[in-house]
Parts: structure tokens; sequence; C-alpha cells
């Protein structure tokens, strides 16, 4: 028999990005509990549900006992733990004494890799009750956040002060007290529609009985409505709503019951970049931007969620009027700023500080223009411009617009460009350089941009790791591992190719006279490293960590998109059928030959049969190999690799033993193999890839 359980942790208002974040922690520690107390299964439904006033747990499927424990468990080696006349030893000891056990209860068990201590655990199971009893306080001390605070006199720190508990099991309160407060079954409403606290009977009841009181608990149920409440609003304006994943996100996590009250601003507004009045309203007033279409005009209107609309008149001239004055003092900051062009603005770049051992912002334009001059002129792009885009890119920081609204970087110095008249192409790349800013975010598509966006990128990195300025576990205050996965993407989805080591070399010869940095092997290698680092992260989900890691053996560390091209092209030699036995011979001749010295091959001493077939079969395919590899056709090599050699490799190794007395022979045959594998692995270290087929090693006899 199963029941459903309910925790909710009753707050004080829990900032937005506090929500999600404890909900996720929430939900992992519940089921590592649940696990270690032997009440996970695969049957269980464990979901949370929260709002900036509670954080609940809802558990289904969970038996009303644990199941009884009988486990046999394995210690040290016999010998390690008792002495020959039976005397227990060290190890012995420890070991009963991690599980609460006599020496007595040890017993010696025999196994295929010898004699072991080893004991039986029976345990009847618990009731489910008492078991969450006791981890239920646990749960709640690991649930975490971006900050913590205390309150009072206890030390539990949490991210706001807690008011209430829920504790229920079915109808029955699981008791457990947490900083303070008593778990019980009494929850409380929304703060204004329904502030009563009342009683729940069953963990069942919570979702329809918190609606009741104007609660949508369930996060994805809230966003929802709130969505059709945005869209419905925004058609009632003659518009359609400017799409802002992000800020939904945010007010989603806002309210407990989501109400949409339009307002509206002067017409006059509309006069500022649209990227000056989507910022003021969404990154300072968390307002939903309308506009006239999809991907029309934008309207002088907007859409605010609250948590009540008692009065929703009241509300939007309040509203209104806070918009008012942050677009009148954005339009003072873009009528400011156009009284001096980007280019006037170069000098003042000069005494902001980029890093206080890599210089200023001025002296890192200068890297970026030679940077970008020499990227260009190896990707085929106009060198003038991309110089001309990273002498601009900058120059927006020093605006009044971009001083208060840092967000606008790059998109307001595209558009005092245009004004200026200057070239569009130098213009995008202004605001491009920047991309892409995230995972969901595009890489530029223009070739300028793009070239512009690595050379800041690398100038980036090379300095700070050039100063020792590497980031270790979460600590990343330079957004490194966003540069460099930055710098991929642009090449592998961009307009231009990336070669990694020649680029790495030019930025730290960039800085010489402006900081004092490593050597350039030094950085390299370590920046060589991290990136290698950063690609099998990006590209071991679609194509699988074994196939990157052979083709990261085998890539040089110049071209990145030479890199995609080897793992393309091992991925789809993995999905033909013939893959199997290729990739386990071609390991076997890897790892008989890594240790093995080269040289020619002496046809005289080949054996008739398969071993003469094998060579004969490489001699004839070898050239045409290596040339298809080294023009960076790797589908073509491969597949000439699996046509012609699959089959006599496969019947070398069954009938041809490798390990023989004769030395010239077995040096021979070792020398045939390696120069095989060599071959392949200049493709990718088939070593490396992961086989469900295992042969018997040819080096040993059957």
């Amino acid at each position: 028999m199963s029941s459903e359980f309910l925790l909710e942790i009753g707050t004080e208002e829990l900032p937005a990005s506090f929500v999600t974040h404890a909900l996720h922690s929430m939900k992992t520690s519940a089921i590592e509990l649940l696990d270690q107390a032997r009440l996970g299964s695969d049957a269980l439904e464990v979901a949370t549900l929260g709002t900036p006033r509670r954080l609940a747990l809802r558990i289904r499927g969970l038996a009303d006992r644990q199941p009884d424990r009988d486990e046999t468990i394995l210690g040290p080696p016999w010998g390690a733990a008792f002495d020959v006349d039976g005397s227990a030893k060290k190890a012995a000891t420890g070991f009963a004494k991690k599980h609460g056990l006599r020496i007595e209860d040890l017993r010696k068990q025999t196994t295929d890799k010898g004699d072991y201590v080893s004991v039986r655990l029976l345990e009847p199971g618990e009731a489910t009750s008492k078991v969450l009893a006791e981890i239920l306080p646990r749960l709640c001390q690991q649930i975490s956040f971006p900050k913590s605070m205390r309150w009072g006199p206890g030390e539990v720190a949490f991210g706001r002060p807690i008011h209430w508990i829920v504790s229920l099991f079915g109808s029955e309160i699981v008791e457990f007290d947490f900083a303070n407060v008593q778990a019980g079954r009494a929850t409380r409403g929304h703060r204004f529609l329904a502030p009563e606290s009342f009683n729940l009977d069953e963990a069942s009841q919570y979702v329809k009985a918190l609606e009741r009181a104007h609660v949508i608990v369930d996060l994805e149920d809230r966003k929802a409505r709130m969505m059709d409440g945005l869209l419905a609003a925004a058609k009632s304006l003659g518009g359609v709503l400017e799409p802002d994943a992000f800020l939904a996100d945010e007010c989603v996590s806002l309210v407990e019951e989501p109400f949409t009250v339009p307002g509206g601003f002067d017409e006059s507004f509309l006069e500022l970049p649209d990227a000056v009045v989507i910022s003021v309203m969404r990154d300072h007033q968390r307002y939903f931007a309308v506009r006239a279409s999809e991907g029309g005009a934008l309207l002088p209107a907007y859409l605010n969620v609250v948590n009540t609309a008692e009065d929703p008149a009241t509300i939007a001239k309040g509203n209104d009027r806070v918009l008012r004055a942050r677009l009148a003092d954005g339009r003072f900051f873009v009528e400011e700023d156009r009284k001096a062009p980007l280019a006037g603005r170069l000098t003042k770049l000069e005494s902001v500080v980029f890093q206080s051992k890599l210089g200023t912002m001025g002296a890192k334009v200068r890297r970026l223009q030679a940077n970008a001059r020499a990227l260009a002129s190896a990707s085929g792009a106009n060198a003038d411009a991309c110089e001309e885009a990273a002498r601009l890119c900058k120059a927006d920081l020093e605006t009044l617009i971009v001083y208060e609204f840092p967000e606008l970087q790059g998109e307001m110095g595209r558009w005092y460009a245009l004004r200026e008249g200057i070239d569009p192409t130098i213009a995008d790349a202004i605001r491009d350089h920047y991309r892409p800013q995230g995972a969901d975010d595009v890489v530029p598509d223009q070739t300028v941009g793009a070239v512009v966006a690595v050379a800041d990128r690398i100038d980036t990195l090379v300095g700070c790791f050039g100063i020792g300025l590497v980031p270790s576990g979460s600590a990343d205050p330079f957004a490194l591992r966003r540069a460099a996965l930055g710098i991929i993407r642009i090449a592998l989805e961009g307009p231009i190719d990336v070669d990694l080591r020649a680029l790495i070399a030019q930025a730290h010869g960039a800085y010489a006279g402006d900081a004092e940095l490593g050597s350039a092997d030094d950085v390299g290698s370590a920046l060589d490293g991290f990136f290698r680092g950063r690609i099998r992260g990006m590209l071991k989900d679609p194509f699988g960590g074994d196939v990157v890691d052979a083709c990261l053996g085998a890539w040089d560390g110049t071209s990145l998109r030479d890199l995609r091209s080897r793992i393309e092209a091992v991925s789809e030699l993995r999905a033909a059928p013939e893959f199997e036995a290729l990739a386990v011979a071609f390991k076997r001749a890897f790892n008989i030959t890594k240790e093995s010295e080269r040289g020619p091959i002496d046809s005289s001493l080949l054996e008739a049969g398969a071993e003469a077939a094998l060579a004969e079969r490489f001699t004839t395919v070898r050239d045409k190999i290596r040339e298809a590899t080294g023009e960076r056709r790797y589908a073509e090599a491969l597949k000439l690799v699996a046509q012609e050699l699959g089959a006599p490799i496969d019947r070398f190794f069954d009938e041809v033993f490798v390990m023989v007395d004769d030395p010239r022979v077995r040096d021979n045959r070792l020398r045939l193999l390696g120069e095989i594998a060599d071959t392949v692995s200049d493709i990718a270290h088939f070593h490396q890839l992961g086989t469900k087929l295992q042969r018997r090693d040819p080096s040993v006899p059957a």
C-alpha cells in the first residue's frame, strides 16, 4: 500500500532567483535521502512545487514501510583482517565497529579474488512515517540558496525566515522540528486574498486547497496561466507580446496567483532605440513589451504581472509614473551621448581598468585590433573592417546610456555607429562581438563580427591564464569558461574557422609591453587543456564522450572545424554494423604495439595467408588513406579503412599469433600492426572508443 507525502516550508518572501534554485536542490536532496533510507524506488513520483512564500515537496508512491534489509557486505581480505591463529587485526576491528558488530559476527567468504571478511546485515523495515521524521530535518538543512540568512536566536541558515511547516504522510502528521518551527498540517493562503491559516486533512488535497486560497502552487501551471493572461492582454491592446523567456521565468516566481495589469507611456519615447525602451521596462521594472505585430514596431504600452489586481487602475497609474521617469532619463542619456562620436570616446578608455595586472581598456582595444587583423588575414575576412570594428567595439562603454544600463553595451554602440554613418557591417560587429552571451544565444553571422568576437575572447583568456587567473570549481569571475565556449561555438556554427594554436600565440604576443605573462609555451599548454575540456563537455552528449576523446587524442590543437570533421566521421562509422569488430581489432593493434619500435616491414618474413594478405592490402591502400587524412577527408579515409582493412585485420587476429619465439618474425609483425595503428590513429585514437565485443589478446596463446 502507498500514500502521498507532502512537505511545505512556508517562508517570508523569497527572491525570484531563489525559488527555482531551492526547488531543484530540494528535489535532488530528497531523492538522495530516500535512496539512503531504503525508501527510493522507480515507482516514486517526486515533484517540487513553489511560490515566493513556500517551497513544497510532493512524493507519490511511497510504501507504508521500508523493505527489510538483508545484505551481505564484503570487507577487507581475510589475511589482512586476521592472523593465522585467528586473532583479529586492526582491519577486522575497524570493519566490525563501522557496522556496529562484534568480531564474532564476522564471517569468511570465498570469492573469485580470494577470501574476504563478510557480514550479513538483517534489519526489519520501519514505518515510513518514522523514517521520514528522521530524514526531514536533514532535507530542510540541505536545501541550498544563492545566499542564506540567519534570524532570531537559532543557528539555522535558510533563504528567508521560516513561518510554518506542513508535513503529511497521507492524513498522518510526520512530526519534526526545524528552525524552531514544529511541523503540522496548517498552511496559509495568498498573503492578500486569503491570508488565513487553514488545515489540510490529506496530503493529496494540497494543490486544490491552495488554489481555493488563491495560490497556484504548481510553477508550470502558474506560468501557463500567466502567459495566457499576457497574450490575451497584448491582443486586447491591438498587438502581440514581445517574447521574453527570462522575464517570464522571473515573474512567475514573484507571484502566487498571476494577474496582468496593462499600462502605457507617451508615444514620443518610441523615438528611442527599441533596446533602451525594452531594457527600461524589462530589467528595471519587470514589464513586458508589446509590439504591433511579430517583429514589428513597439507600441506605447506594457504589461505588468502582479500578485493581486484589486485596484488595477491605481497600480497602472503608479507604474506609468515610474516608467515615464525612467524613460525620460534614457532619452536624456541618449541625447547627451550623441553630442560626441564613438571615436571621440576612445581616449577615455585609457583610464578604464580592464584588469589590474593586464592594463587598461585602451590597451585591450589596441590588442584587439592586432588580433582581429591577424585573424582576418587567416580567415579571408576584410582586415581593415575587422580592425576598425575592433577599434570601436568598446567605445560605448564610455557613454551615459551604457553606464546606466550596462546590459545595452554593444547594442547602443551599433545604434550610435549607424547614426554616425559608419559602415553597417562595422556597426553590426560592434553589437555582435558580445555574442554568444550564453548557450541559448546566437553566434555572429557576419565575418567581421565573428572575428572581433573571437579576438576579444582570446585576449581575455590569454591575459587571465597568463597571470594565473584560472577558473577553479565554481569560481570564474572573468567568465573564462563562457569565453572559451563562445570561441568554440563561433568556429563550429559561425562564418569562420579558428586555428586555436595560432590564435593563442598571436594573442600572447600582442600583450608584449602591456603585461608580464607566463611563457607562451606554458600559457598555450594550459589553454589547450582548458579548451579540450570545454570541447568535451560541449560535444559529449550529441556524439559520445569516447568519440570526442578519441578525436581529441588525434587532433593537433589547431583547426576547430578539423576536429569537428573527425568527430562526425567517427560518429558516422560508429553507426555502421562493422564498427564493433573494426574498433576491437584496431584497439588490439594499438595496445600490442604501443611499446614496440617502428620500422620498415620485411616482406620476406611474412607468413603466407592472413599475414601476407593484410600486409598486401595495407600497402595498397595506405597512401590513399593518408592522402584523405591529410586533406581532412576523414569520412572517406575511414570508409577505406573499414572496406579495405576490416576483414583482413580481423582474419589476421583469428589466424596469426603475434608474440612468437622468433624475434625477427615477432618484431616484423609488430611493425606491420604498428604502422596500421599509426595510420588509423592519425584520424582518431580507436583505443579510446568503447566497444561491446571482446577479443582474445593475440599476444597470449589460447
